[in-house]
């Protein structure tokens, strides 16, 4: 090994425990789907090493098994709500996003209505007050869906439908980023790191791309830092790194606060 990948090798090292990205994950009661979810977060973390410290709602406590969750999840700090007092504020710095496992019907509706009357859904508004990412499973909250076909809910009126489906129009606009279970590493990374921009600014600009070539870069390195990406902000419509490739930090909010395209592979 050369002196050159040696040092890369220790830089990595260095970034890997001093700047892992932190991740709350919220585990509800729900079940619809909760396997998947957890299967996605234990994917997420193969790929990008996060760090995830767990809360478990009062009837998650109940319904899970939570050693079983903590271990695959590798989790840095379990808490069950209700056994301890928590500074919400204070308790989220720390977190780059706030993950909810399985959004059920409940508390969707609390949330939509602004209850806040337990642990669970003041994170997720204060959460959204401090300008930290809120990712929501909705598999067990939109009763629409094909897993609640399969256990027989197929009578549901309009006027039902309906009232779920502004429920979960409604905290969408308050900034809760919702996805089915099976989407939620790709949904959590297009957030975090690629800035993915909703469907209607991407239809926009792949017409305004078909009058105008679009222009890239390629940037061959394994640790991709800031001041990788500084000097291509403002020159390039897509920046491309290695597949593998290891965003620090820093430069993962540069990608966030510039709108930057980053695209892996």
């Amino acid at each position: 090994m050369d002196l050159e990948e040696r040092i890369k090798e220790i830089v990595l090292e260095v970034l890997k425990k001093y700047y892992k990205t932190k991740i709350l994950v919220v585990v509800t009661g729900g079940k619809v789907n909760a396997n998947v979810s957890i299967n996605q977060l234990i994917k997420l973390k193969k790929e990008q090493d996060f760090v995830y410290s767990l809360l478990f709602t009062e009837n998650a406590a109940k319904v899970h098994d939570i050693d079983e969750i903590s271990k695959k999840l590798e989790a840095e700090k379990v808490i069950i709500d209700g056994e301890e007092d928590i500074n919400i504020k204070e308790f989220l710095k720390e977190f780059k996003a706030v993950v909810i496992a399985v959004l059920t019907r409940n508390t969707a509706s609390k949330v939509a209505n602004l209850f806040l009357d337990n642990l669970t859904t003041q994170i997720i508004i204060d959460a959204l007050m401090c300008g930290i990412p809120v990712f929501a499973t909705k598999d067990a909250a939109d009763p629409c869906l094909k897993p609640w076909q399969d256990m027989g809910f197929i009578w549901m009126g309009k006027g039902l439908r309906d009232a779920y489906s502004e429920i979960l129009t409604k905290i969408e606009k308050y900034g809760v980023i919702l996805c089915e279970a099976s989407d939620l590493k790709c949904k959590i990374l297009n957030t975090l790191f690629l800035n993915k921009k909703d469907d209607e600014i991407s239809s926009l600009e792949d017409k305004y791309k078909e009058d105008k070539p679009v222009k890239k870069v390629y940037i061959e390195r394994s640790i991709v830092t800031r001041e990788d990406l500084t000097i291509y902000q403002g020159k390039y419509d897509e920046i491309h790194i290695p597949k593998n490739a290891v965003i620090t930090p820093l430069a993962a909010d540069y990608i966030r606060e510039n709108s930057l395209k980053i695209y892996r592979g």
